[in-house]
């Protein structure tokens, strides 16, 4: 299965400048940001078990449990998919490396992520400051900024927010792509500049077993829900790339 965006993934792949482990040392500690759960496997699930295995400790924050993801089903009301999307992160990050205590889940609202003039985004931001405190991260990575779901732009606007409130130092900003494969312009509206590429052919397998993890979301576990979501074929063809792209934030 051909995955999303195949022709701009071997154009920035050309381009890319290497992700070697001492750059990855360089950006430690790093600080993910995932709007879902299934979103840290699918979009840098190899840079997550090439941190872990090189002993760089990557710690990851969901944005929302994903509980909109079947709307409607009388059998997986929303408190249970939250509770059963957490488990799933859980799993899929203990194949990727990650002990439960590096993972932080923050409770927005799925498909309705908070206004950033209100007071309980300031909170949020507050929150991730305070949790993040212990580790001082030098890097943080949130999907692409031009992704085409509310969820994922509004990780990118609280890394950014995230960063600028540091006064100590600036963390680098990664983006990483989930949904943007499918933008025929991508390539063209990052740039040449800034591409980085991590080779991580020998992580397809554990990113594989991580990714089967999202039952909910994998499989036809849930049937009767009015409006639901499955990973297609296409998307999760991503963890099958030996080469996973990020587009660094210059400022």
């Amino acid at each position: 299965m051909t995955a999303l965006g195949e022709p701009a993934w071997a154009a920035l792949v050309n381009q890319a400048f290497n992700l070697e482990a001492k750059v990855l040392d360089g950006l430690s500690p790093f600080l993910i940001l995932a709007p879902h759960p299934d979103d840290e496997t699918l979009g840098c699930g190899g840079l997550i078990a090439r941190a872990s295995k090189l002993g760089l400790k990557p710690r990851v924050v969901y944005l929302t449990d994903g509980e909109g993801s079947h709307k409607g089903s009388a059998t997986w009301p929303p408190r249970r998919l939250a509770r059963a999307r957490r488990q799933e992160a859980l799993a899929a990050l203990d194949i990727l490396g990650v002990p439960p205590d590096d993972v932080h889940f923050v409770g927005w609202p799925d498909g309705a992520p908070l206004p950033r003039d209100q007071a309980a985004y300031a909170d949020t931001l507050r929150d991730l400051r305070e949790w993040s405190d212990r580790f001082k991260p030098w890097s943080v990575w949130a999907p692409w900024r031009h992704e085409q779901h509310c969820d994922h732009v509004a990780a990118n606007l609280l890394a950014s927010d995230y960063i600028a409130s540091i006064d100590t130092r600036e963390p680098v900003k990664m983006e990483y792509l989930v949904w943007g494969w499918a933008d025929p312009d991508l390539a063209h509206r990052h740039g040449a500049k800034g591409v980085w590429g991590l080779m991580c052919g020998d992580e397809i397998a554990r990113r594989r077993r991580a990714l089967a993890c999202h039952e909910t979301q994998m499989t036809p576990l849930i049937q009767d829900a009015a409006e639901s979501f499955r990973v297609s074929p296409q998307l999760a063809a991503l963890t099958e790339r030996p080469v996973e792209i990020f587009l660094e934030c210059r400022r």
